[in-house]
């Protein structure tokens, strides 16, 4: 949990963020979901992305869960499922780094599941 001065106690959201980084066409493409925003892009790029997105929030809700209730390899499994390789490794890089560092997700901030999951910016 974060505190906020003035406001209170918050709880963070899971949440995908997915930036494209590909478009030329002066184009601004934004797409949002339960779980995921998409920023950027190609129009091919942002389109992959969008699907992946569906796929994956059509799992999680069919599962019944939300993306902060499914563990790091429960997210590589899905990830293999909708056939999302990148999702897939990053979700196992995240779940190495969680028992590499003896650290449970929800004790993690969001800097360091960010750190985590990105494999100290090797994506």
């Amino acid at each position: 949990m974060t505190i906020q001065p003035e406001a209170g106690t918050r709880r963070l959201r899971a949440a995908i963020i997915g930036f494209g980084l590909d478009g030329s066409d002066n184009q601004q493409r934004l797409s949002t979901g339960d779980q995921c925003i998409l920023v950027g892009g190609s129009a091919d790029t942002h389109a992959e992305m969008l699907e992946t997105m569906l796929r994956l929030e059509s799992e999680l809700e069919r599962l019944g869960q939300g993306l902060a209730d499914v563990t790091p390899d429960q997210l590589a499994e899905i990830a293999w499922r909708i056939d999302s390789p990148e999702l897939h490794q990053i979700a196992v890089r995240l779940g190495g780094e969680l028992a590499r560092t003896g650290q449970k997700f929800h004790e993690c901030s969001a800097e360091e599941l960010t750190e985590f999951s990105s494999g100290n910016g090797l994506i």
